[in-house]
């Protein structure tokens, strides 16, 4: 194998070699330098024709011989008209009114040359921090007002201001320009942007992460979330005549099933649970036989606008064991989408989880256990009314707690789990994400009670070792545990 690979390497080089020669010997050339060429070899013919009939004309004609050649653009003057160089002067009012009434000059008239009035204009120029401060004096012969507007502001001014001031020479006015300094920003200000780091400085290359307006979209989505349209009440199912929390705590971990079993995107499965919930907000008749109609109809549409390959209505159908039939999926599609009025785009908190992870620079273990107590939260009927933005930075804080980076990024942040580019990025404090933290840790504290219930889906779908068994780590039963319930966080 070894020696194919030499003579492989051998006879490619030498085809590289005598298509070098090629090159150099018959090269063809490309567009642009044929036409060079043809331009080149027209010139030449040009110019030497110019030189024939100019050598002519010298030969001819005796006088011509040391004038030298020029090339003159402007229009063919009248015989016996003498041009002067006129010195240039402002144009005023009178002026104008001169030249309305003045008529055209004879073609056999003489323009006189008027002398020009050349003052010298005094510029000092001074530096400031770098930039230049320019203090011009001019004369009044070279400014471009008349006196009569000059009386005019002056005769303003004097009306505005009260006090008198002192009187200027009449012959020259100075006209002083400022430039204003910047604000300078107070210590502490200026100390903190300087300990902000800028996250996406080095994805100008990268189309996809948008890297200008990655700050402006957020914002939009933190706009978004609280919008009346996406937010949830706590409490939302008080008004449901037949479906309880605990119902919907069964649902939602049989969809989290559903999600395992298709192999979906983790979007997929937390747009569904949107869906539910602000289905379930909304219409408060929802009789319990149709309850995992709802579910399945909210994975049908979310599997359509997150997945490339979306499953197909039987597969949904199938699933259900046939309770449901497929014209009532679509049915339930139809009142789904208006009763949420086609608002289907709600920002989810693994959205927000990315941006937060990259802030902190999170390992892989920091961010898998955040998915895994993003997911808990959402089988969790007490957690469900929070923001997503919410949940995502509260799951990222416990899983930095229990996890913490290694020293050197430690040593970066001064021994803080929240430091100050997170709290810039996540728009959240560690006392603002307090009581989220610590209804997330009883979540934690009680799965092996959701276990017993048959609430397992999540911890089974986390035990694996794909997502690093990170569901059956011993730290999650700790004392860092009980901690976070007692509220001692650290910031």
């Amino acid at each position: 194998m070894s020696r194919i690979m030499r003579i492989d390497e051998n006879h490619a080089a030498a085809n590289m070699n005598e298509g070098m020669k090629k090159a150099t010997v018959v090269r063809r050339p490309v567009l642009g330098e044929l036409g060079n060429k043809v331009f080149r070899n027209a010139s030449h013919e040009l110019v030497g024709k110019a030189g024939e009939k100019g050598m002519a004309l010298k030969g001819s004609n005796m006088t011509l011989k040391n004038i030298k050649p020029r090339v003159d653009t402007r229009w063919k003057k009248a015989e016996n008209v003498v041009v002067a160089a006129i010195a240039k002067k402002p144009v005023t009012r009178s002026d104008s009114l001169k030249s309305t009434t003045e008529g055209k000059l004879r073609p056999n008239a003489v323009v006189k040359q008027e002398p020009a009035v050349h003052d010298a204009v005094k510029v000092n120029v001074q530096l400031n921090k770098g930039h230049e401060m320019k203090f011009v004096t001019l004369k009044r012969e070279d400014s471009q007002l008349s006196l009569r507007s000059l009386a005019k502001q002056t005769r303003k001014i004097k009306q505005k201001s009260t006090s008198t001031s002192s009187a200027s020479s009449s012959d020259e006015s100075e006209i002083i320009v400022k430039t204003k300094s910047p604000e300078k920003l107070d210590n502490h200000s200026q100390s903190l942007l300087q300990s902000i780091e800028n996250i996406d400085a080095n994805d100008a290359w990268n189309p996809m992460l948008v890297s200008e307006y990655v700050n402006d979209i957020y914002k939009y989505l933190n706009k978004l979330e609280s919008s009346p349209g996406y937010a949830l009440c706590e409490n939302f199912l008080d008004g449901q005549k037949e479906i309880t929390h605990k119902m919907r705590t069964i649902l939602i971990d049989w969809m989290n099933e559903v999600h395992h079993q298709f192999k979906l995107d983790i979007d997929t499965y937390h747009m569904t649970v949107s869906l539910i919930d602000r289905y379930l907000q909304k219409v408060k008749t929802v009789p319990k036989k149709k309850l995992q109609l709802v579910g399945v109809t909210a994975m049908f549409i979310a599997s359509k606008y997150e997945e490339l390959f979306p499953p197909e209505i039987h597969d949904f159908v199938f699933i259900t064991d046939d309770t449901y039939q497929k014209h009532q999926i679509l049915e339930m599609e139809i009142e789904m989408v208006k009763t949420l009025e086609f608002n289907m785009g709600k920002p989810l908190p693994t959205h927000f989880l990315r941006r937060f992870s990259k802030a902190a620079k999170a390992s892989d273990v920091n961010h898998v256990l955040a998915k895994y107590l993003i997911e808990l939260a959402s089988v969790d009927y007490s957690t469900a009314h929070y923001k997503p933005s919410e949940i995502a930075a509260a799951a990222l804080y416990i899983s930095l707690y229990l996890f913490p980076l290694s020293s050197h990024g430690r040593n970066e942040s001064g021994g803080r789990i929240w430091t100050t580019t997170l709290e810039h990025y996540t728009n959240y404090s560690v006392k603002e994400l307090a009581p989220i933290v610590q209804r997330l840790a009883k979540v934690i504290k009680n799965v092996p009670k959701m276990m017993e219930k048959k609430i397992k889906s999540p911890w089974v779908k986390y035990s694996s070792s794909k997502l690093q068994c990170i569901s059956t780590h011993s730290k999650l039963k700790g004392p860092e545990i009980d901690m976070l319930i007692n509220g001692k966080l650290i910031l």
